[in-house]
């Protein structure tokens, strides 16, 4: 993780009240479905690994985006976004000790798979693995408060209340990001997030809400 990931990560918790160790504590528990403990944390750091060293334009571990979307009743045609030659895009990092008041944060492993769907909405699917059970959700938060619009208060509350293993939720108010957490295979934690990537646009309501949270239950079930 690089310093401006660990200041936005530690902003993300100054501003929503809360420490790296308090929301990992603060999840609700729930059963181990959704991706049925396929993936280990080795395997997605590996696969990120080569994603950093080798182009790819397909997402791995059986993610299929066209399928989930149509099976949601999201309408458009599916195709790689590449940013940067790469639509299918990986990076790790190791731990990082707590250091002038910024939090520890533990070894991560995250992949991210760019589509647009429809003529021009870029949607992102987000894989994030760590090592250590119940920490993921956490050192996602900066990236859910930007996908999902979401206030200092709307942010704290989705933290407290985050999925359970097996649950996929989507964020308060517009319902632009939906975030699964998913079994791993061994130690660790593991979660899903797919979003629109609306920077230069406004969100396209389409991909909000309901549908957007049944597609992203369908790759969660797709992981193997």
């Amino acid at each position: 993780m690089t310093v401006p990931q660990r200041r936005r990560l530690a902003a993300a918790f100054a501003a929503a009240g809360i420490t790296l160790g308090a929301a990992a504590c603060s999840s609700s528990t729930g059963s181990t479905t959704g991706g049925g403990g396929a993936l280990s944390y080795d395997r997605v750091r590996s696969t990120a690994l080569d994603l950093v060293k080798n182009k790819s334009t397909s997402c791995p571990f059986g993610l299929d985006l066209a399928k989930a979307a149509s099976g949601a009743g999201i309408a458009g045609a599916v195709a790689p976004a590449p940013a940067d030659g790469r639509s299918v895009r990986g990076d790790a990092g190791d731990g990082v000790p707590a250091t002038n008041g910024q939090p520890a944060t533990p070894p991560h492993a995250q992949i991210t798979c760019s589509y647009t769907v429809g003529p021009s909405t870029v949607v992102d699917i987000d894989l994030l693995a760590v090592p250590q059970n119940d920490y993921a959700v956490s050192m996602m938060l900066p990236s859910i408060q930007a996908a999902g619009l979401l206030s200092v208060d709307q942010l704290s509350r989705f933290s407290t209340d985050r999925p359970a293993v097996g649950q996929t939720r989507i964020t308060p108010d517009k319902g632009t990001a939906a975030v699964a957490r998913v079994a791993v295979k061994g130690e660790g934690d593991l979660v899903l997030m797919l979003s629109q990537d609306f920077r230069d646009s406004d969100p396209d309501p389409a991909l909000t809400g309901e549908p957007l949270r049944k597609a992203a239950e369908a790759l969660a079930a797709q992981l193997h």
